[in-house]
């Protein structure tokens, strides 16, 4: 029977999602992003891998995206890898272990399918892990979700632009948004993203596709934007968002660095927005802003 391995890499926020992407193409069944501590290596990605004679390899495979990293001053020192052996007779409980609730506040929980919960008045969201972004560990996840829990209103239409999991968009709705529209280049990300929506039995207010901001199914105006992403692909959609949003809209972002703020600020404000509201969590930050009146 297949024996599994547990690989556990610190990294930096920068490194992140390369790391992350390269446990996918090694073979992982699932990949998590871990807090980490105050210091320089943030956080911890961890990803399961067969445990057969191409390891050795894969892991070579990490250690060399690691030291090209470094020398594009993403990542710092050496690349910290742990590997824990997982028999086969434990592989679905200690693949399951990685993903536990997340209460993002009293009223909204992120939860994986096999997990009960104790009776609660809040909302419980759930969000089967996949290929897709989106499980609700991330900073960046949890500081768009506190931002929709506060922005949406009853009736309101979303946009939710590289959508993952569906996660966004499923919580827009529960937050009482009449409709959302995700969207994401991905494929895998929007099979996932279906599944999610179909779990949470929004089907009819929720429709994903894929494609960019420019798909036909994205038709405005919006009263609410939201966009977890990364700070480049950000800046490069801001002038699309200010021709989506309605005037009394809100634009609500995340998938940027604090060292990135005042950067993508000065950005916002040379598209004709003002920033109403900031948030931060661990290394990362998250915004809402409006349109200039």
């Amino acid at each position: 029977m297949q024996d599994w391995v547990e690989i556990n890499v610190r990294v930096t926020p920068d490194a992140e999602e390369a790391i992350s992407n390269m446990l996918w193409e090694s073979g992982s069944n699932g990949v998590i992003q871990r807090d980490g501590d105050s210091t320089g290596i943030t956080e911890t990605v961890v990803g399961f891998l067969p445990k057969d004679t191409d390891l050795e390899s894969k892991i070579d495979g990490i250690r060399n995206l690691w030291n090209d990293l470094c020398r594009l001053d993403l990542a710092t020192g050496d690349c910290h890898i742990e590997i824990r052996p997982v028999p086969t007779s434990d592989w679905t409980t200690s693949w399951q272990k990685l993903y536990a609730p997340v209460q993002i506040s009293d009223r909204l929980i992120i939860a994986p399918p096999w997990v009960e919960l104790a009776a609660t008045d809040a909302r419980i969201v759930r969000i089967e892990p996949g290929m897709a972004f989106g499980t609700g560990e991330h900073e960046t996840t949890q500081l768009c979700l506190r931002m929709l829990e506060k922005e949406v209103r009853s009736g309101d239409r979303v946009l939710d632009i590289g959508a993952g999991s569906g996660i966004l968009s499923i919580t827009s709705v529960f937050s009482g948004a009449q409709t959302a529209t995700a969207i994401d280049i991905d494929e895998e990300a929007i099979e996932n993203a279906r599944d999610n929506i179909q779990r949470n039995g929004v089907s009819e207010q929720v429709q994903v596709h894929a494609g960019q901001i420019d798909h036909p199914a994205v038709n405005g105006p919006y009263r609410v934007i939201v966009s977890n992403i990364d700070f480049n692909t950000l800046i490069s959609l801001l002038s699309s968002f200010a021709a989506l949003l309605t005037s009394e809209g809100v634009l609500l972002l995340s998938g940027v660095l604090l060292d990135e703020e005042d950067a993508l600020t000065a950005r916002l404000d040379a598209h004709g927005f003002l920033l109403r509201e900031r948030y931060t969590m661990g290394e990362w930050w998250g915004g809402v802003a409006g349109r200039v009146k």
